[in-house]
Parts: structure tokens; sequence; C-alpha cells
């Protein structure tokens, strides 16, 4: 079987493993998962990353993806600190050209950088923090 040539890689899934490498103590996740609570006390921190957009710059072959980076933790310094080791990882690793079995990390270009932001939910937390990040992330097959 042949495969297709214009088939672009899963770049969330390079993008969580490459999170998860970089951040192994802590859980990496495309939802907020439903023992959060739980996971947030056990690892100290959580990080959801997630794909919102994006196009295929099929002149290349590259994937151009819009991702949302949150890390959640107890304090403002661990959720902020958090935020920017997953922002510097994934600079790093895309300066590395880390890649997985579906492909690589090309390029990394940041819409906006790790900030604190609230809703509903974390407002009500008294022990909660949040801080988010848009990363333009650029992915290339194997």
């Amino acid at each position: 079987m042949t495969r297709e040539p214009y088939l672009m890689p899963d770049s969330e899934r390079i993008v969580l493993e490459a999170l998860r490498t970089v951040l192994p103590e802590h859980r990496c996740a495309v939802y907020l998962p439903t023992d959060w609570q739980l996971s947030l006390r056990k690892s100290g921190g959580l990080v959801i990353a997630r794909k919102v957009g994006g196009v295929m710059k099929d002149k290349r072959y590259v994937d151009e993806g819009m991702f949302v980076v949150q890390t959640y933790a107890t304090s403002r310094a661990d959720a902020s600190l958090l935020a920017r080791r997953a922002r510097a990882g994934l600079v790093r690793l895309t300066f590395e050209q880390w890649g997985n079995t579906d492909g690589y990390l090309s390029r990394f270009r940041e819409a906006t950088g790790p900030f604190m932001t609230t809703d509903p939910m974390t407002e009500a937390q008294t022990d909660f923090f949040r801080f988010s990040g848009n990363y333009m992330i650029t992915t290339r097959p194997r």
C-alpha cells in the first residue's frame, strides 16, 4: 500500500508527545480530565494542548497548526513556570527537529506568550491557576 502523498501527520499527537517528553512528571492531554483536581494535586500541574485551527502549506508539504497550550497548577507561580517550561520545551524540540512515528516538529511561532487567564471554573477555585499560550507549530510528515 502506498502512502497518500498529501496526507499530513497528526500534529496534535506530535505536540502532545513532545510535551510529554519535556514534562514527563506532568499529565499532558487534549482536554481537561474529569479527575482534574486529583491529577493536579498528584502531579503538581496539568498541561492541556489542543489544535484549534491551521492550514496545510501544500507547496512545502507541511501542516501549520494553531495550538492553545494551557497549564494548570495550585499556585500562580507554579502555573506560570509550567507554561514557560512547556513553551521552552516546544521551542527546543522544534529547533532539534524532534519527531515521532507520524512526523517532525518543523517551526515554532508564538502568537501570544503565556498569560494568566480565568473563567468561571478557575475563579471558583481559590487554589487553582491557569496560564494560556497560543502558538503556530509547523509539522511535516516522516
